[in-house]
């Protein structure tokens, strides 16, 4: 499909619930559009602003009210980027993306109902919808979920290559939380969300719905692969489960392997102890300011950076971040790592043993946690195994980097029974992982691509790919995608 025309293409737009026109004032979209609500800046953003800056290949437009327009669409992602970017910065110690100092930005590469980070740019695209066009880089939803994975990748690079399927499915929860948090740097988002929830933050709101424009124009072609009322809804009730015992994949009402659909877990569990937490803060608990939420906003930043930054990468992730963010949070607030601990046991995503050690004032176990240095694992690289490769047509061995950082503590997820589960060896979650990348059809094979035993799905957007490096066949993430076509 060509390239639309900004003037003559029909976009995919609800009728604007919420229009204030300030003279002088920028007017973009205030979350998503799908949403349909915009709202007015006082001042220009500026993408070339540190640290973290972007740069669009581009001048930047002269400023349209026409929502349609792509005038409208760039500075809707202008603003949101330098938003969600000033909001992480003062935890990004380096003040520079993986890349460098500057991140390009492309809001639109071509045609596909998706957008992803792959270590070179934040990249858009535009797709058809019954409704008309549609265009991932108009939503802040969806360009601060790709910066979620800039974000992160920044902080724990390590994660980028990891075999595992909980780290995978961590980057992609991480880019929804990072969505999330960056809608409520908005003051007027803060108090519509308040008013329409109640107050009670952690329920279905266009807060947890995120990418709705784009979740409708994906459910137009496949119902079931994605969520009924947008792309994925952080108010959910999904539980833990070893990802080596769930489906490859799986229709949207159910919990799969698939990293953007298991990231849900550790999502929901994120907006309960966000809602709870506001609660705990507020000086009337029943009736919430913007101001208190947009503290708490800070304090749930905090907590899951220190928690990120002293993780090991191994095979429960999602365990070690969520015991660290209970230990990280009592000097907040000292109700704070009852309601963590609540929210991630109650999802099974930390077992009943470890949230007692958590929560526990004075233990060695929590001191060694809260005391590992961010510094030293960084510099810890991940083994690189040699998996066998002849289950997908491959007559050597693949190089794999496994998760393999040493334990400080033993944080451990939940069974069905509530017991704890015992993780798995780095090299088996590795090998899981890998099994699922080639039954999904997610690797680029690279000079393997004459062979025709391998298992292939053509036009499938590939995660991964095989290169050679000093002689071994490797497998190496190429990038983290919206996941917006998953079946």
């Amino acid at each position: 499909m060509p390239k639309p025309s900004d003037k003559k293409t029909k976009t995919n737009t609800k009728t604007t619930k919420t229009k204030t026109l300030v003279a002088g004032a920028l007017q973009v979209w205030e979350d998503d559009p799908g949403a349909g609500v915009e709202v007015s800046l006082d001042s220009r953003p500026d993408p070339s602003a540190t640290p973290l800056a972007y740069r669009f290949p581009a001048p930047p437009p002269e400023p349209s009210d026409d929502n349609t327009s792509f005038a409208f669409r760039y500075w809707s992602a202008a603003a949101a980027l330098r938003r969600g970017a000033d909001f992480w910065a003062p935890r990004v110690s380096s003040g520079e993306w993986e890349l460098g100092p500057v991140l390009p930005v492309l809001l639109d590469k071509g045609e596909d109902l998706n957008a992803f980070y792959d270590r070179q740019a934040l990249n858009f695209f535009h797709g058809s919808s019954p409704d008309g066009v549609v265009f991932s880089g108009a939503s802040p939803d969806i360009v601060c979920h790709e910066m979620g994975h800039a974000i992160l990748d920044s902080v724990k690079p390590q994660l980028f290559d990891a075999g595992s399927q909980e780290a995978a499915a961590f980057h992609e929860s991480f880019g929804d939380m990072s969505a999330i948090l960056s809608d409520l740097q908005l003051p007027s988002l803060r108090a519509a969300i308040l008013q329409d929830t109640g107050g009670h933050v952690s329920r279905n709101s266009r807060l947890s719905r995120l990418a709705e424009q784009l979740g409708a124009a994906i459910r137009a072609q496949a119902p079931d692969a994605v969520d009924s009322d947008c792309l994925r809804n952080a108010a959910n009730s999904f539980s833990y489960a070893d990802p080596s015992t769930l489906p490859s994949v799986a229709p949207a009402s159910q919990l799969s392997s698939e990293p953007h659909s298991f990231s849900r877990v550790f999502t929901g569990a994120f907006l309960d102890a966000l809602g709870a937490m506001l609660t705990a803060h507020a000086a009337d608990p029943a009736r919430p300011t913007a101001d208190e939420l947009a503290k708490v906003s800070l304090h749930i930043r905090d907590i899951l950076m220190e928690a990120i930054a002293n993780a090991p990468v191994v095979s429960n992730f999602m365990a070690q971040v969520a015991t660290g963010m209970v230990a990280a949070s009592a000097s907040l607030n000292a109700a704070y790592p009852d309601i963590l601990k609540e929210a991630f046991t109650r999802r099974a995503i930390i077992s009943l043993q470890t949230g007692v050690m958590a929560t526990s004032r004075h233990p060695a176990s929590v001191a060694a946690m809260t005391e590992t240095s961010a510094h030293s694992l960084s510099a810890i690289p991940l083994d690189q195994v040699a998996l066998p490769a002849a289950q997908y047509g491959i007559n050597e061995p693949l190089m794999v980097a496994t998760p393999s950082h040493p334990r400080c503590v033993l944080a451990t997820g939940a069974q069905p029974d509530l017991t704890p589960a015992d993780p798995r060896s780095a090299v088996s979650a590795a090998t899981q992982f890998v099994d699922d990348l080639f039954a999904r059809g997610r690797v680029d094979l690279g000079e393997m691509e004459t062979r025709r035993s391998i298992i292939r799905l053509g036009g499938r957007l590939k995660t991964h790919k095989l290169v050679r490096e000093k002689g071994a066949l490797t497998l190496r993430r190429i990038l983290f995608d919206c996941g917006l076509c998953q079946q």
